[in-house]
């Protein structure tokens, strides 16, 4: 599993996270993430990530999650399908059973007639 956890929400500090535009030679206009402490007191080690590589991580991430999810859905639509067809079954067999039942009422009021 990727440890990078894809796009940051909130800095170690607890502070929310923001974008930011780099200025510098080597990253011109390349944008980051970063907490507004982060960005006052950089010797601290607040969170810092470039946006590009947290959105590739974050593709990663959701890429291996993908097989766990397909199993799941494919585990309740079986489980669903199951449980609709006990219901149906439980179904008619009562309405079975009412059918069969006012036959009997039937036949039992026609007999005291006779």
């Amino acid at each position: 599993m990727n440890i990078n956890g894809g796009i940051p929400s909130r800095c170690w500090c607890g502070k929310e996270i923001v974008t930011f535009v780099s200025k510098t030679e080597d990253n011109p206009y390349r944008r980051f993430f970063r907490c507004e402490i982060g960005l006052q007191r950089k010797k601290e080690h607040h969170l810092f990530k470039w946006v590009d590589e947290a959105l590739i991580d974050e593709i990663q991430r959701m890429d291996e999650q993908q097989p766990r999810m397909a199993e799941e859905i494919d585990d309740l639509r079986n489980f669903f399908k199951k449980t609709v067809e006990e219901e149906v079954t439980k179904h008619k067999k009562s309405a079975d059973l009412g059918v069969i039942g006012s036959i009997i009422r039937i036949l039992c009021l026609c007999s005291k007639f006779d």
